[in-house]
């Protein structure tokens, strides 16, 4: 019968010489589609320039056009530039590229992949103008800090880290959260780049006479992060001194915690980590449940950074310390904590080829929350369901007699 599905449309940008990572880039939306999207109902579509129709006017504006109808924008870079486009760029890729931004800022566009290609030490020596307009590019992206990338060596390294990429994605838009933080149980959502890192509502205080009080700082924080496009840069202010004013260490893990999703906003992963490290060290032995709560989401925070970086072992680690920790919970947050853990846990594990692991944590999910009434777990369960049923060898059916 017919069902809805929704497409999110992925832009590949990049300069010639990288026809294999551009191949790559369809074959493994096709078969990220085939396994994990049209079950769920959620396809992703490759777009780039082999996909712009012929037109009149000039060629890297209907690139351009192409461009503004994405979801997410891929670029990948190595030892080529380009040429000037005719409209002051000096390439297709940096005319692409400014572009993306001006969506991203805009809120049009959810994400931003950037990759840089591996280039052999000698060439370095001797560049030549190509390369080193790579270079400074690169340069720049790292003295601004503003944007994460992912060095590879082979073309098979670029498509397995897209397809993390993409897994990410659908598990935003699965879990309802598409671009966008959570808050906690009680509260809404906040815009956020890529990932759902759980943050803290604040609550409302009495005014202090010798200046803004901690929930003061503590909510305008929250007010910048749920802005469209979020200012993380004021909200880190935000939350520091509302740090500063914390009178407790639930207060100051909140606040903290807040930190962190800001760093997070910013790209400063490392920052963001030591922030969600912070929190566990001092709650480490927490025994009431208010600590409790702001210790697994501390530590989930945590993970979700370390997805970024790829380092899928760590986070995996980070997911089974939240359910050593918490797995016999009664507490519904620290419940739902528990059972979302599992299924990324899962969802990872899948992710880096380990089918019969995934399958078992999935399983681990229905098992122990098959019968939950809490709705938001209802949902993790039936997300469970789907991305076992797929990664399940189908049964060959046999000729009766």
């Amino acid at each position: 019968m017919p069902r809805t599905l929704t497409e999110y449309r992925v832009f590949i940008g990049s300069p010639g010489g990288l026809d294999e990572e551009r191949k790559g880039f369809r074959a493994t939306i096709d078969r990220f589609n085939e396994v994990h999207g049209n079950p769920t109902g959620v396809v992703f579509a490759a777009v780039g320039w082999e996909e712009t129709l012929g037109g009149v006017g000039r060629p890297q504006a209907l690139i351009n056009e192409d461009l503004r109808g994405c979801d997410y924008a891929v670029f990948v870079l190595h030892d080529r530039w380009g040429s000037p486009t005719g409209n002051g760029k000096t390439s297709g890729t940096e005319e692409e590229w400014d572009l993306a931004l001006e969506l991203y800022a805009a809120n049009t566009i959810r994400n931003i992949g950037l990759f840089f290609k591996d280039v052999d030490p000698a060439r370095l020596r001797d560049a030549g103008p190509q390369l080193t307009k790579v270079l400074d590019f690169k340069k720049a992206i790292e003295a601004e800090r503003k944007h994460l990338f992912k060095a590879y060596g082979h073309a098979d390294e670029f498509c397995d880290t897209l397809e993390r990429h993409l897994a990410r994605w659908l598990r935003d838009h699965g879990a309802g959260r598409a671009a966008s933080l959570s808050i906690g149980p009680d509260g809404p959502s906040v815009a956020a780049e890529s990932h759902s890192l759980a943050v803290e509502t604040a609550k409302p205080g009495a005014a202090e006479t010798a200046g803004p009080s901690f929930a003061y700082w503590l909510g305008e924080a929250i007010a910048l992060l749920e802005a469209t496009p979020p200012d993380a840069r004021g909200a880190l202010f935000c939350a520091e001194r509302a740090v500063a004013l914390a009178a407790n260490d639930v207060d100051w893990a909140r606040a903290e915690n807040l930190l962190g999703n800001a760093r997070f906003h910013l790209n400063d992963l490392p920052g963001a980590i030591a922030s969600f490290d912070a929190i566990v060290m001092r709650l480490d032995a927490a025994t009431t449940p208010a600590e409790q709560k702001r210790l697994a989401k501390a530590l989930f925070n945590k993970s979700l950074a370390l997805s970024v970086l790829g380092r899928s072992d760590e986070e995996i680690a980070v997911y089974d310390d939240v359910i050593a920790r918490f797995g016999t919970a009664t507490e519904p947050a620290l419940r739902t904590q528990v059972a979302e853990a599992l299924l990324y846990k899962g969802t990872t594990l899948g992710q880096t080829h380990r089918r019969d692991d995934a399958i078992t944590v999935y399983d681990e999910v229905i098992a122990r929350f098959g019968t939950a009434a809490e709705p938001e777990i209802k949902n993790l369960v039936e997300a469970a369901q789907q991305f076992r049923d797929k990664l399940k060898p189908k049964r060959r059916s046999q000729d009766a007699g």
